[in-house]
């Protein structure tokens, strides 16, 4: 006949057992400690990264709300923004001048009706004033009195701060000018 084991034996066993689950228990809860402190640090180098593209667009907007057509940009335009309100510069862009690619002449047949660059001829190939007694309108294919030039403007942050952020943002634009106009050098 066997004998039970006696009760310190078994006390010895349970308490082996509880330190090794609190073992495991402990590790599980460092884990999930330091995996959720990694979360964190991405969601906050995507807020930087946001920023910082986010101040690059408005550095673009600021440059695209001046007439850089008819006063040309010659250095690059830093641009201070304040993104938390606190009354502190967090980023500057640095604005470059606008480029300009490309300028295309206008087909009349691409302007709205009334448009100052439309050109009204006539058969003879006449400029005709619209009005009450002309009722010849333009071949679709015919020039207009304006081209489109074409330009880019490139925006780029870089965090002053130890985030390391850095965004290049580039944007086109459209400016419509008179006939001829070429891209300034």
């Amino acid at each position: 006949m066997k004998t039970p084991p006696s009760r310190a034996s078994q006390r010895g066993f349970t308490l082996v057992m509880t330190l090794i689950f609190l073992i495991i228990f402990m590790l599980f809860a460092i884990s999930m400690v330091s995996s959720s402190m990694i979360n964190t640090k991405v969601a906050a180098n995507q807020q930087y990264r946001l920023e910082a593209g986010t101040v690059a667009q408005q550095g673009i907007e600021q440059v695209m709300s001046q007439p850089f057509v008819r006063l040309p940009i010659t250095a690059t335009t830093p641009v201070q923004v304040d993104v938390n309100g606190d009354g502190v510069t967090d980023f500057t862009a640095q604005v470059s001048p606008p480029s300009c690619l490309d300028s295309k002449v206008i087909p009349n047949a691409s302007l709205p009706v009334g448009d100052v660059c439309k050109t009204p001829n006539n058969n003879n190939g006449n400029l005709t004033l619209p009005g009450p007694a002309s009722s010849v309108s333009p071949p679709p294919a015919a020039p207009s009195m304006c081209s489109a030039t074409q330009w880019d403007i490139q925006s780029a942050v870089t965090d002053p701060s130890n985030t390391a952020v850095a965004v290049t943002v580039h944007q086109g634009a459209s400016v419509q000018v008179p006939i001829g106009t070429p891209c300034p050098n």
